[in-house]
């Protein structure tokens, strides 16, 4: 609907104003206008009226009798959270009142009858934008509550099974073929792909919830790196890849959740593993950077990432060509680190080349 037609589908439009001669004023202002004016002279008789019947536009003078200043539209707006309101007043509070409710302010000086229908159409055209942009927010949230949901119950059968599944093939619950060892093995790797995603999701909907417990605690990154790759050392030998090392001899403390920045080592380590064809290499390397920061890169001998895809690692559920064309991950893997080290007033950043592979760093602020 255009400004001309909004400005001709108002019906009923309520005044407040104290000032007889002011009220009076802007109803002649408006009679040329297809709409019932109510006037209300102080803010008790307006809501009285916003609470008797419903009203396209409100005009609202913010000194009245009866209450001064902005207190006054914050009362006016929560009667009416669903109706326009254009203040009208001497005060130059523009900004404030936007920010409170309002969606048009004129002083009361320049008005003019061009001027306030206008301001008018306005006003409702910003009103239906914002409760429009409101309820797609709403059901945004509500199928990201259903989604964390779903996918939490996913998990705990998932784990389970992995359970009964590692059982099975460390011949616990009796003597397997290698045939047998070997298809229980691939149903738990493809077990824990999944329990990947569904960790990354959750942790996720937690850190944009804010519902992620964060224990902030003074930790040496140099010990939390070799101990993660100590750890995953067996899973890079099984495909003949190469894990090299290269940490600084000394401590590297930063103030972080030794939970968030295992995420990050997880989703990094994971992908250059991931993606690094068997036989290759990926490199850990941990510094100091003029004694502020620390700096981690992981690097890996995979095919790299085109030039045209690299802008889009960060964002939330993107995946390269090669992951659709694999069908694994969810694309919020990189998107989770970058939540993760931005919330620790850190960067990361991603340099690759299709013929030299990929590194990605991470720069954290040291510990005082």
């Amino acid at each position: 609907m255009s400004l001309q037609e909004l400005e001709n589908s108002v019906t009923s439009i309520l005044l407040i104003e104290d000032s007889k001669a002011q009220a009076l004023a802007i109803k002649s202002m408006l009679n040329g206008a297809p709409a019932d004016t109510e006037i209300a002279f102080t803010l008790a008789s307006g809501l009285l009226k916003l609470a008797e019947r419903e009203f396209d536009i409100i005009l609202l003078d913010l000194s009245l009798e009866d209450s001064y200043g902005l207190d006054t539209l914050v009362a006016v707006r929560n009667c009416a959270p669903q109706t326009a309101i254009v203040v009208l007043s001497a005060m130059d509070e523009v900004e404030e009142a936007i920010e409170l409710g309002a969606q048009e302010y004129l002083l009361k000086e320049e008005v003019t009858p061009t001027l306030l229908r206008r301001a008018m159409a306005r006003a409702r055209v910003r009103l239906k934008a914002k409760s429009a942009e409101s309820e797609r927010l709403r059901i945004y949230e509500e199928r990201e509550d259903f989604m964390a949901t779903l996918t939490h119950d996913l998990k705990n059968p998932i784990i389970g099974s992995n359970r009964i599944l590692e059982l099975l093939i460390h011949q616990k619950l009796g003597a397997l073929t290698e045939q047998q060892t070997e298809i229980l093995s691939a149903v738990k790797g493809s077990n824990d792909i999944l329990l990947e995603m569904i960790c990354n999701f959750l942790d996720v909907y937690r850190n944009e919830k804010d519902m992620h417990d964060v224990s902030l605690e003074i930790i040496d990154m140099r010990a939390l790196i070799s101990k993660h790759v100590l750890g995953i050392l067996p899973l890079a030998a099984d495909r003949g890849i190469t894990i090299t090392v290269d940490i600084i001899q000394e401590e590297v403390p930063i103030h972080a959740d030794r939970c968030s920045i295992t995420r990050v080592l997880d989703n990094l380590i994971g992908n250059a593993i991931k993606f690094v064809p068997d036989g290759g290499t990926i490199m850990v390397k941990l510094a100091k950077q003029d004694r502020k920061e620390a700096l981690l890169q992981v690097s890996d001998s995979g095919p790299g990432i085109p030039k045209e895809e690299q802008h889009y690692l960060f964002q939330r559920f993107w995946r390269s060509r090669k992951t659709r064309a694999s069908n694994s991950g969810t694309g919020l893997g990189l998107y989770l680190c970058h939540q993760i080290i931005e919330a620790h007033r850190g960067t990361i950043s991603c340099e690759a080349d299709e013929s030299r592979g990929t590194t990605f760093s991470v720069r954290l602020p040291l510990a005082a």
